[in-house]
């Protein structure tokens, strides 16, 4: 005997009304019969008559006995609104089924029960779950197998419009697509007429026999779902090929540009010129290595070298000491701190500034008074802090000192590297994006765009040249000067107070760069009229974008804005976006879809291979979801920012000072900031 165990959906049977009360609300039904009904059995691919065992041993009547199990509106589970009513009675003959229905007294239920009492609703089904079945070969060739349910339970009764149909049966409603676990074993054949009910045979609604009609029906709906699994298997197939051929890609580009990041690194270029690289997908790692080659020719031949022989160094004692102490300083200050660019260079100073390094600010004062020809045996530590920094003369003429002692310049110049390079490591994330200018003075400056350029114009043999022009638009911005002051007094002296020299300067550093953050994005928020009129970011600009999440398509859609831009002249730009900008909101969802190492959990969210390529920039200036997309400034105008020439940066400038007993250092910077041209942006409000 074979035993099979597979997963039974839960089966529905019609059955009749055979009486109505309509005071009580109490409806009588024959729910079972035990009747073959014709069904098919998809695992073995044959139709077969299944048989209800009406034998009390095979059939749990418990569900049904308890008095609670439910009476529905077409085997419809969802919703309390879908019970009618329960099941008071239910009992079991030996030959059939039978039981009394009890209907709510819902006033939704009135309009049933009178279309029950009419006859309108005629019909309930009965739905139950198998857990053994016997299955009966047929005695003779052509007839179909028998399948006996040995171990079954009736679960619910309902009322519908149509009743299973008595020569196929019906498989459950959608709602009650759960299964249970049935097992199957075969038995002889003989055993197949023994079990069949004697009311089986006058039961018209359960009755039915093979016709040759459902055989062919049957075997046409297998043959279609034969080939709906092949025609599935098919495009499954190719859709992974698909997803293989674009895992490959990914890999590929990402091997590509880390080997191409590991040469740039390796001779030193600068981002830009490996963002170039990068950006082109069809250079090679081998002609990268080329173009590096190239790149540092051409630098060479830049900036001529010297060799040694032609090298002079003039520096005296003085200064030779000023830069000792200031570095002794720093790294008191910040132990961390770096001193030159080069590590031997780096550990050379840090060698050399070794000889004040357990020296406090009042020991470098006396240093530098005696070096200037004073003597500070019989002076008090304030009288040393004022005769150091030069602040009164009369104590500078009782020090003996034949000159000016040096100490304001070892502060200024400790106080001024650490402002240097604090504000040239503050973050600045602007600088991937926008322009870096330079204007000679504080008058307005114009700026036509690179995009306002007339066409080429062909030239005939022996004919002259066109001058090409520029639109007179342009836009106009003029710089300002922001600053602070850092006094560094003589009590500071007094006290050994470093956090002048490191902690201040780093602030007003990490200001000067916020100062330049706030004035460049702050562009972006204002959405400034341009000089056509018209606000930076508008439809008519064709760069302000329906508010949508930040995906592939709505990428794609920003792409193709940004590349069916046309110049002013209306030449096609055909630019490329570079950068994907974002708030803090928005950065796990970018660099999501511009990961080449994303892997999509379907074939609809894999990231296009040129979305990778966009360097993602985030700035908490940018508020919500907003987010855009930019063109590199190389390509076409975005953003300009610009310093006073010759002032390129934080510039500090020293004075004795006179409302401060000590020395004042001032921190000047002159900055501005201004769009030039709408056609290489893109803003979503983002969702």
């Amino acid at each position: 005997m074979q035993t099979l165990t597979h997963d039974m959906p839960v089966q529905t049977r019609e059955a009749p009304i055979t009486g109505v009360n309509p005071e009580a609300r109490t409806v009588e039904v024959t729910w079972t019969t035990g009747a073959r009904v014709l069904r098919y059995d998809w695992v073995a691919e044959r139709p077969y008559l299944e048989e209800l065992s009406l034998d009390p041993a095979h059939v749990r009547m418990g569900r049904l006995q308890s008095g609670k199990a439910p009476v529905l509106d077409t085997h419809n589970r969802y919703g309390l609104g879908n019970v009618l009513g329960v099941v008071s009675r239910a009992e079991l003959n030996g030959s059939a089924g039978t039981a009394t229905l009890r209907l709510s007294k819902r006033a939704d239920i009135a309009p049933i029960v009178d279309d029950i009492r009419d006859g309108i609703i005629a019909n309930v089904s009965v739905g139950y779950s198998i857990f053994k079945m016997e299955r009966i070969p047929p005695a003779r060739d052509g007839d179909p197998w028998v399948y006996r349910a040995v171990d079954w339970e009736p679960a619910e009764i309902s009322f519908v419009p149509v009743g299973a149909d008595a020569g196929a049966g019906t498989r459950a409603h959608d709602d009650m697509q759960r299964k249970t676990r049935c097992e199957f074993f075969d038995v002889p054949a003989a055993s197949a007429a023994d079990s069949i009910p004697p009311a089986a045979a006058g039961n018209s609604r359960e009755a039915s026999n093979m016709t040759e009609d459902d055989i062919k029906a049957a075997e046409a709906a297998e043959a279609k779902r034969k080939a709906d699994a092949a025609e599935a298997a098919r495009k499954a197939e190719e859709q992974a090929a698909r997803d293989r051929a674009q895992k490959e890609a990914r890999e590929a580009e990402a091997a590509r540009q880390a080997e191409i990041r590991e040469l740039a690194a390796a001779a030193h270029m600068t981002a830009a010129f490996t963002e170039r690289l990068l950006a082109d997908t069809s250079i090679t790692p081998a002609q990268a290595g080329l173009a590096i080659l190239r790149e540092q020719a051409r630098l060479a031949a830049e900036v001529p070298i010297r060799n040694a022989a032609h090298i002079v160094v003039n520096r005296d004692e003085m200064e030779t000491r000023r830069a000792r102490m200031g570095d002794a300083i720093r790294l008191r200050a910040n132990p961390a701190a770096r001193l030159a660019v080069t590590d031997s260079a780096h550990a050379e100073a840090v060698s050399a500034a070794r000889e004040f390094r357990g020296q406090t600010l009042i020991d470098m004062a006396r240093e530098c008074i005696e070096f200037a020809g004073g003597r500070t045996r019989s002076l008090s530590r304030r009288e040393i802090a004022v005769a150091a920094l030069n602040l009164d003369p009369e104590i500078s003429s009782r020090a003996g000192m034949q000159s000016t002692s040096d100490f304001p310049n070892v502060l200024a110049s400790t106080i001024n590297r650490t402002l240097r390079q604090a504000y040239q490591l503050a973050p600045r994330t602007f600088t991937v994006w926008a322009r870096q200018a330079t204007a000679p003075d504080f008058r307005q400056v114009a700026r036509v765009q690179l995009s306002d350029i007339s066409a080429f114009q062909k030239v005939n043999e022996g004919g002259e040249y066109k001058v090409l022009t520029f639109g007179d638009s342009a836009e106009k911005y003029s710089l300002s000067k922001y600053g602070g002051i850092v006094p560094v007094s003589w009590e500071a002296i007094i006290n050994d107070d470093l956090g002048a020299f490191d902690r201040i300067p780093t602030l007003l550093a990490n200001e000067a760069a916020a100062t330049e953050s706030d004035i460049v994005y702050g562009v972006l928020s204002a959405n400034a009229p341009m000089a056509d009129g018209v606000a930076l970011f508008h439809a008519t600009h064709g760069n302000l974008q329906s508010a949508t999440a930040i995906s592939d398509t709505s990428l794609g859609v920003a792409r193709a804005a940004m590349r069916k831009q046309t110049g002013p002249k209306g030449r096609q730009l055909n630019l490329t976006p570079g950068v994907l900008l974002v708030g803090p909101d928005k950065e796990v969802e970018a660099n999501k879809y511009t990961s080449a190492s994303f892997v999509a959990t379907k074939a609809a969210d894999i990231n296009p291979n040129f979305n990778t390529s966009l360097a993602v920039v985030v700035d908490g200036r940018i508020t919500g979801n907003t987010w855009y997309l930019m063109a590199r400034p190389e390509l076409i105008d975005t953003v300009e920012y610009a310093y006073l020439e010759g002032e390129e940066g934080l510039f500090t400038e020293t004075r004795i000072g006179y409302e401060v007993d000590g020395l004042m250092v001032k921190a000047r910077h002159v900055f501005a900031a201004k769009a030039i041209d709408w056609r290489g942006m893109q803003k979503n409000p983002g969702a």
